[in-house]
């Protein structure tokens, strides 16, 4: 069975200029989107990917992260916009880093695209009128 894992990864300073995330795709044929990433020399390296391929190869693709030392967390939660309750203000526009929330000129109102959401959560904060939310 095919699976999508969004996950958050951490790379220790020392494995920033490594080509692990290439490696790891041609090791377990595998497909890879990066939503968001933060990468300097010499740095702490953050990205956030979504891994898509067979369960039990993605499983495995995960477990080698982690056995290099390279600090995973899965985004397990899920942000909703509740149309009930949203404004159309566009505080999300401007707050979102992926651009998951864009104004559609024609329909005068807020889109929420959730493949582009990372599930950082901002959104969420910044919502005077709390229409997005966090689904567990």
């Amino acid at each position: 069975m095919k699976i999508s894992e969004r996950v958050v990864l951490r790379f220790p300073k020392e494995l920033v200029d490594k080509p692990t995330i290439s490696t790891l795709v041609r090791k377990y044929n595998i497909e890879f989107n990066i939503l968001q990433a933060q990468v300097l020399p010499q740095k702490e390296g953050l990205m956030v990917v979504v891994f898509t391929g067979e369960e039990n190869t993605v499983k495995e693709a995960l477990k080698d992260l982690k056995n290099q030392n390279i600090s995973l967390q899965k985004l397990k939660q899920d942000i909703i916009k509740d149309e009930k309750i949203c404004t159309h203000c566009g505080v999300c526009i401007g707050l979102c880093p992926t651009g998951a929330f864009y104004y559609d000129k024609d329909s005068k109102k807020v889109i929420f695209d959730y493949e582009k959401c990372i599930t950082c959560m901002v959104c969420v904060k910044g919502c005077m009128v709390k229409a997005i939310k966090v689904k567990f």
